[in-house]
Formats: C-alpha cells, structure tokens, sequence
C-alpha cells in the first residue's frame, strides 16, 4: 500500500500539467503573503539565501526575484513533474531544484529566508516540523509561511467536512513559540469559492493534484455526492504567519 506521502507525490505529478491554469486560490494567496512579508521586512539587503518549502511549479521565484537581491535560492518539492516544470520556468543561476519531502529536510540553518506557500499542511506531523524549523534557524532569519487553518470549511454539514483532512490550528503553533527568541505576527483571510455542488469542488482540487486525502474513505461516500445538485460555497480560512527570531 502506498504511503500518504507516496500519494502526495504522485497526485501532484499528475495535476502539475493543469496546476498553472487552476490556482489562482494559490496564487491570490501566495501575492498576500509576499506582500504581507514585504510590508513587515526593515532591512530587505539584509536577506540573501531562500529556501521554499513545496515549491509548486516556482511562481513565488519570479515574485522574489522583483522584490529581493537574493544571491541562492533553493525549491523543494515532493512531486518530480513540479520540480521539472519549474525548472523550465525558471532560468537565473542564484536557483537550484531539489525533489525531496520537506519533512526529511535538515538544514533550514543555512537560510536567512524560508517560506512556504499553502503547503507545510502537507505534513506528516505540522508541529514537529515547525519546532524543527525554528530549533534550527539562525539569528535574523525569517519563516514566511501560509496554511488553511482548522476554521476552514465551517460552514459544511458534517459528512462533507469529514471527507476533508484536517488543517493545522494556528493558535497550537503559538504555544510552542518562546516570544523571547521570536518576534511573531499574524493574520487571517477568508477566501471564499463557489462551486455549483461539493463534487465539484472536490473534482476541482484533483485538477491541480490536491484531491489526498490521509482519511480512510469508502469510494461509495465520494461517488454518491454526484447526486447533490446544491451549490456549495468553500471556504478557505488561510492564515498568515511571518516569524523572525531575534535571539539564538
């Protein structure tokens, strides 16, 4: 049986053809959180290396490249076929490409920026990577990351919720922080979607690969929401997290 993290990989393989055309959730979210970040930096000389975390097809480059002197960047992502299409997106010397699980990675010291959009709930465990993230960061270097928090979706009945994973809640990332070694702010937006039943929502996410589920589902339960005709609207409650840490 394939793992979870297996079935990450190989879904997002196949939605990375159709991801460029189908994200604009992604990619409105990914514009507020640069801007969210930018908005907050003093000194941006001061940030020459950047790690992402779930590169995706490498959108956020081109944004970083306008924004930032940056000297190294370095993409990860988990799905083979992201890596190649960015690479092909992407020609500028300062970035390299590394297909590789975010959870198995290691050497978030060697950054001065790490960033992730609308990925790190891909995880297998979100707060054993955030503590690692910030165990491991060196003095002055930022995390700027974006999730669906545990509010999103609140307004479907049950049995749809259910089929839906479960999203980290911003508020346990807190409680792990030591406010004397970080400084830490955040916001959130809800993102509304309307689709014209839930199927196709969820027709919807497997469009751009986004369709895993780690819940044990009987098939029967997907299928049998074809019937529902109701309009549904998805909401997205993203939160915006830009960290710094001012003290090793």
């Amino acid at each position: 049986m394939r793992s979870f993290k297996q079935k990450v990989s190989d879904s997002f393989d196949k939605g990375c053809e159709d991801y460029d055309s189908n994200s604009k959730l992604q990619k409105d979210i990914l514009n507020e959180l640069i801007n969210f970040f930018v908005d907050e930096i003093e000194d941006k000389k001061t940030l020459k290396t950047l790690l992402e975390l779930g590169s995706g097809t490498g959108e956020s480059v081109k944004l970083f490249l306008k924004k930032l002197s940056l000297k190294e960047i370095h993409l990860i992502d988990i799905s083979r076929k992201m890596i190649e299409k960015s690479k092909k997106k992407i020609d500028h010397k300062c970035v390299s490409f590394e297909q590789k699980d975010f959870d198995a990675f290691e050497n978030f010291k060697d950054f001065d920026l790490i960033f992730s959009n609308m990925s790190i709930h891909w995880s297998n465990d979100f707060l054993k990577l955030f503590s690692r993230i910030i165990r491991s960061m060196k003095k002055n270097a930022f995390l700027i990351i974006s999730f669906p928090n545990s509010k999103s979706f609140q307004k479907l009945p049950s049995y749809q919720r259910n089929l839906i994973n479960k999203f980290p809640d911003t508020e346990d990332f807190i409680k792990i922080l030591d406010t004397e070694k970080f400084f830490f702010k955040s916001k959130e937006i809800n993102h509304n979607q309307k689709f014209i039943n839930f199927f196709e929502f969820l027709k919807n996410l497997k469009t751009i690969g986004a369709n895993i589920s780690n819940k044990q589902q009987q098939v029967s339960e997907i299928f049998g929401l074809r019937k529902e005709k109701k309009k549904v609207i998805i909401s997205f409650n993203i939160s915006y997290i830009f960290l710094k840490k001012i003290k090793d």
